[in-house]
């Protein structure tokens, strides 16, 4: 509490004209809560002076949404705004790195009745992949510009896109695990009227988090395509200097949904060497 400030305003008096996107940690990359990425001029926000940019939000009406999911938070504000009086936890910028700090907790580690700490190992589980895709590309409405298509895929194939046919296609189960084959290429990609154009694939989520997303397909209108860059079987590991490991499709379209036309998405993804030969799972 003393790194926050509380802001306490009405339910109703119309929208707030605040466009948020999930902060994460850059610790530990746990969800803190909602990040004020942008205020609309003439809003009700920016007319009574409610929020400020690159604020966040981390606690609504004393529910905290450290390790909420996107969805989840954004739901907690829509059902808080239906009260006549909505109490706001708020971090200024200059509190971010002190906050992030406090909110580490040993996650591994359970105190007995001894207070002496031990190890929790969590059960192995091996859960049957299951495949999500979500099409990034162009719609009718330039604010969304990410066309969300969730569906299943038994053994989807990846085939890289503009190579020789000698090329192996690659499984999106394939495991990253040999590091020195991986190299890490810097993408930016601006955004226009078709959209980022391109596809994601991933694992279900398991006990361990959800799993890598990788590069699906290039669509064929779009910036991946103009830029040429991107290819199939590329592993997402940062957008705009966010770590993505261990974060969901959803969240990774919310990032993504945030950009507007014209603005530039900023990916790091790792790519396998053509000496390395991945086998399916």
């Amino acid at each position: 509490s003393e790194m926050t400030k509380t802001v306490e305003i009405s339910g109703e008096g119309g929208p707030l004209g605040i466009h948020v996107v999930p902060f994460f940690s850059s610790l530990s990359g746990r969800m803190l809560g909602l990040f004020i990425r942008g205020i609309e001029e003439n809003s009700r926000s920016r007319r009574d002076g409610l929020f400020h940019e690159n604020e966040c939000i981390v606690k609504i009406n004393h529910v905290d949404l450290i390790d909420k999911t996107f969805a989840q938070a954004q739901d907690i504000f829509r059902q808080a705004m239906k009260f006549q009086s909505v109490v706001l936890e708020i971090l200024p910028p200059y509190n971010r790195d002190q906050y992030e700090k406090s909110v580490i907790a040993p996650l591994c580690f359970l105190d007995n009745e001894e207070g002496v700490p031990k190890t929790k190992i969590p059960p192995p589980v091996h859960p049957k992949p299951t495949l999500k895709m979500i099409h990034l590309s162009g719609t009718s409405s330039l604010e969304a510009g990410v066309q969300a298509t969730l569906q299943q895929a038994k053994s989807p194939h990846l085939p890289r896109l503009g190579r020789k046919p000698s090329s192996p296609s690659l499984s999106p189960l394939m495991g990253f695990g040999n590091k020195k084959n991986a190299k890490k290429i810097k993408i930016d990609l601006k955004k226009g009227p078709e959209g980022l154009g391109f596809t994601v694939v991933t694992r279900d989520s398991s006990v361990h988090g959800p799993g890598p997303i990788f590069v699906k397909n290039i669509l064929p209108k779009g910036a991946a395509v103009k830029d040429g860059r991107l290819q199939s079987g590329d592993r997402i590991l940062e957008v705009n200097g966010w770590d993505i490991t261990g974060r969901t499709q959803e969240e990774l379209v919310a990032m993504l949904r945030s950009t507007k036309q014209g603005e530039t998405v900023s990916l790091i993804v790792a790519r396998q060497e053509e000496a390395f030969l991945p086998r399916e799972l």
